[in-house]
């Protein structure tokens, strides 16, 4: 094809790009596609050479690339000569469009089942009753004291429809303790010291602030725990959702994620907690949950009226990738096959009908990675010695393919 031509080609696909603009807006990807389909048509040196002068560019603008760097890249445009080919575009101003938003098939990377997803093979969730169930009795930090963990025979009585055939997994770095130390100082704390276990410990002008790194079991994430001083105290007489997020707001604490307060009082002591959510396209908002089932988040209890505690994730540089999960079928067929790690001690076991069933989110814990995974929680309650228990069984979401174990 002689340069004239391929002018006017790439003249007349320009024409039907403008045209679509001007009447109507195109649909999703239809500008993507025909930038490929331009791309395409052009010859193959031509493509070649204007992805080196790319790549030079890039090195220009970023001399701190090392040499070696530069070197690998050189190697793989020259293997591969189809650069402007690899499903970026060129955007304003030179640099490469790339959604970022959850669930955006542009920006995260999507894999069928049998394919590699971004992240590669995610490790399963643990839930905790799988490690320490001992028939009714409750493990000794477990929240709630009807929860049972052990074996039982459980049917499938509800309703569980997922549209969604994918969901975001997202994953942050182990902060370090200067990652932690620049939180503190954004609230006006100064390290005092370091003990065992945490990142540091610190004081400012009216709170003590504590944070420390993951827990690797049971899993949780980065978190800070905060007590207040009476200085910090709200007014006398204020609601304590309004007396909670006052001291939040003031403290540049509000969480910056989807959430639901919930206010539990008991006499003179509240707890006002922040649940956390994560946005599920084709889904809606799922729940983050610990490994007992559990929502949880942010959370600030009050005593008298008082601030006595704030206590929540400490804020980590999230990372996703969009993964294919299981089916509703799928996940009722999992839940009646689960059987926990640790005998229980009622023989027979119980039976238990499940009879609700929601997507969450859970902890999980991988070296220096930590992720938050897409899991099935299913519920249902039995009665034991005229008591009402609750049995939960935690599903992972993320298709087989993908996970590690």
């Amino acid at each position: 094809m002689s340069d004239r031509e391929e002018d006017l080609e790439l003249q007349a696909l320009q024409k039907e790009l403008d045209a679509a603009f001007e009447t109507t807006r195109p649909r999703r990807g239809f500008e993507d596609e025909l930038w490929l389909r331009m791309q395409s048509r052009r010859p193959f040196w031509t493509r070649l050479q204007d992805g080196l002068l790319g790549l030079v560019q890039g090195v220009r603008e970023a001399p701190a690339i090392p040499a070696a760097a530069v070197a690998a890249a050189l190697i793989v445009v020259l293997g591969a000569g189809i650069i402007t080919l690899s499903g970026l575009r060129p955007g304003r101003g030179g640099t490469a469009s790339l959604a970022t938003q959850p669930g955006s098939r542009g920006g995260a990377s999507f894999a069928a089942p049998g394919q590699a997803a971004a992240f590669g093979r995610v490790p399963a969730p643990v839930p905790e009753s799988g490690r320490q169930a001992t028939g009714p009795y409750a493990p000794s930090d477990q929240t709630r004291s009807n929860l049972y963990f052990g074996p039982a025979n459980v049917t499938w009585a509800g309703e569980l429809s997922v549209s969604a055939t994918s969901a975001p997994v997202f994953r942050y770095h182990e902060p370090s303790t200067a990652a932690a130390d620049q939180f503190a100082a954004s609230l006006g704390a100064t390290l005092q010291f370091r003990p065992a276990g945490y990142l540091g410990s610190y004081a400012g002008h009216d709170f003590t602030l504590q944070v420390r790194a993951t827990v690797q079991a049971p899993a949780r994430e980065p978190w800070f725990s905060l007590v207040a001083s009476a200085s910090a105290q709200p007014a006398d007489g204020a609601a304590p959702a309004d007396a909670a997020g006052a001291f939040l707001v003031a403290h540049s604490l509000a969480p910056a994620w989807p959430n639901v307060v919930t206010v539990d009082a008991a006499g003179d002591q509240a707890k006002v907690r922040y649940l956390r959510r994560f946005p599920v396209p084709a889904y809606g908002d799922a729940y983050l949950v610990d490994g007992e089932g559990e929502r949880y988040g942010l959370e600030v209890d009050l005593n008298g009226g008082r601030l006595a505690l704030v206590s929540g994730p400490l804020p980590v540089s999230l990372d996703f990738a969009d993964y294919p999960i299981i089916s509703a079928d799928q996940a009722v067929r999992s839940a009646l096959a689960s059987s926990p790690a640790a005998p229980g001690n009622i023989n027979p076991p119980p039976a238990v009908r499940l009879t609700a069933a929601e997507l969450v989110y859970v902890v999980v814990a991988a070296g220096d990675h930590t992720f938050y995974e897409p899991a099935f929680l299913f519920s249902g309650s039995f009665l034991l010695g005229g008591m009402t228990y609750e049995k939960r069984v935690l599903v992972p979401a993320v298709d087989p393919s993908q996970r590690s174990s």
